[in-house]
């Protein structure tokens, strides 16, 4: 996809919640705060499943686009600078990599209709919208905020950007989902895994 919205099925946040944490599960990965995007993207789902190509792009030929999915889901394209700080743990770029994901997971295979300046589409019937909603609960699962949170302890935790970590409070505000915190030492998991307990990546 590109920075343009594109008219999509419509899709509830808390659906789009629903999916992301299926994601998590199967990967193994609900109990960690810090999800390692480009694993899951490059080693898991392009290398070792086959599940699309993952393209880097020069960054002359993409120009000012950091990404973009191919709309029949057998491809996934980073520029360049973007993949190579993703991988360094950069929190925009690791934004735009799950933002891409998103848009794998949720818009492949569909008829798309540009969304013009004199519509007035809601959000939830938008590409970008919808796919910034699944990069955000992808990266910042809902379970692991408390009432305590500010935006530096969510960037610290989920290695996201100061903006993304204020609107995912600020959403979660809205939605009277931060609670007191009971123990912070259950919130953290020692170890990232990416498959259910028994299993080891060959990687």
């Amino acid at each position: 996809m590109t920075g343009d919205s594109f008219i999509v099925p419509p899709l509830s946040w808390s659906k789009i919640e629903s999916n992301v944490l299926r994601w998590r599960g199967v990967l193994g990965l609900q109990n960690e705060p810090y999800f390692p995007i480009m694993k899951v993207m490059e080693k898991v789902l392009a290398n070792k499943l086959s599940a699309f190509e993952l393209i880097i792009v020069e960054k002359k030929e993409m120009g000012s686009a950091e990404g973009y999915t191919d709309p029949s889901g057998k491809a996934i394209y980073l520029r360049e600078d973007v993949y190579r700080r993703a991988w360094e743990g950069e929190h925009r770029d690791r934004f735009t990599a799950a933002h891409e994901l998103g848009h794998w997971d949720m818009h492949t295979n569909l008829q798309l209709a540009r969304v013009q300046p004199e519509q007035n589409i809601p959000i939830f019937k938008q590409s970008e919208p919808q796919a910034n909603q699944f990069a955000s609960e992808l990266l910042m699962p809902a379970s692991f905020f408390s009432a305590e949170d500010t935006p530096e302890t969510v960037m610290q935790r989920h290695g996201v950007g100061y903006q993304a970590a204020v609107n995912r409070l600020s959403y979660l505000q809205r939605k009277g989902r931060l609670f007191p915190q009971k123990n912070k030492d259950l919130r953290i998991s020692p170890q990232t895994s990416i498959f259910p307990a028994g299993q080891r990546a060959s990687w």
